[in-house]
């Protein structure tokens, strides 16, 4: 597939390029989040990213919420995770979490630098995992660490960009049902 450089984008008038539709099914859990997301779209009402979050989770039924974030953007977890944790069980994990030493794993390290810590993006996984999170937050991590961290994830998860952040008070959520 190359959508995109396709010009004329017949699928938004419900033509079919792919070769995957006849074997195409959602159900379940699937369809579920898709109804969510489906919702979300055609909703009127302009949200943040943590706003959508929020709503697609208690939609979906969630409780537990987990946060990887990087240590760079400490102060936007901590937000984060106040407004998250007035509707759910909030879990938080930094990215140098159990210390380890660049030099351990023969990383680069800034220059200049002394000892550095290293990220540790499947010890955030592995400890949100042990936590039984429903659903995980990758605030700003590195690319290659939100890849890994992904990948040892038992929950699915979802990228949070900073600039996604409210500026404001997030209560039209308990608006939701």
């Amino acid at each position: 597939m190359q959508c995109a450089l396709c010009k004329t984008k017949e699928c938004l008038e419900g033509k079919n390029c792919s070769v995957i539709k006849s074997g195409l099914e959602y159900s379940g859990k699937d369809l579920k989040s898709l109804q969510v997301s489906a919702w979300l779209e055609a909703d009127p009402v302009r949200r943040t990213k943590v706003e959508e979050i929020a709503i697609y989770a208690k939609k979906l039924g969630y409780g537990k919420i987990g946060i990887a974030f990087c240590i760079d953007y400490k102060k936007e977890a901590r937000l984060v995770y106040e407004i998250l944790s007035r509707y759910f069980e909030v879990f938080s994990v930094c990215c140098k979490v159990c210390g380890f030493g660049k030099a351990d794993f023969g990383l680069r390290k800034c220059e200049g630098a002394g000892f550095e810590v290293a990220c540790n993006p499947i010890g955030q996984a592995l400890l949100l995992n042990d936590d039984e999170t429903d659903l995980n937050i990758m605030l700003e991590l590195k690319t290659g660490c939100d890849i890994l961290f992904a990948a040892h994830s038992d929950a699915p998860t979802v990228a949070l960009p900073v600039q996604e952040l409210p500026n404001r008070d997030s209560s039209d959520i308990d608006m939701i049902e």
